[in-house]
């Protein structure tokens, strides 16, 4: 019989539950640490994936007011937008392939969800996460 249910799905008690996520390791590979966490926090925040607020719930709060943001869109795999005129692109391992972008080739290979952040089109990091099923 065929799965009828995405891999991002759990079978508990009969029913299909959508499970929720914690950061599990926060990698940046850039001197600019803070910038990486403010402009992450910034989308994720305008976002309802669980994926997108298990990240903000682990970064500093952020007075959305003290930046220019603008147009920020949900895409399939991630978020993006421009934020005090740098291009924000938050997302998966295949929606950054989509883009041609640059990325330590490694975190193809981690089995966890890997979500790259990168600005201004450089990669500047990820956010490891852990699938947790409620109970």
């Amino acid at each position: 019989m065929e799965n009828r249910y995405n891999n991002n799905s759990k079978i508990k008690s009969g029913y299909v539950d959508n499970p929720d996520f914690e950061v599990k390791k926060i990698e940046c590979v850039v001197s600019e640490k803070e910038t990486m966490y403010t402009y992450t926090s910034i989308l994720q925040s305008m976002s309802s994936h669980p994926i997108a607020r298990a990240i903000f719930k682990v970064l500093p709060s952020v007075q959305l007011s003290d930046y220019r943001i603008e147009k920020v869109e949900e895409i399939q795999g991630g978020i993006k937008g421009f934020i005090d005129n740098h291009e924000v692109i938050i997302g998966n391992l295949e929606l950054m392939k989509c883009y041609d972008f640059y990325y330590d080739e490694s975190l193809n290979h981690i089995n966890e969800k890997v979500i790259l952040v990168m600005i201004d089109d450089r990669y500047t990091g990820c956010f490891i996460m852990k699938e947790v099923l409620n109970d």
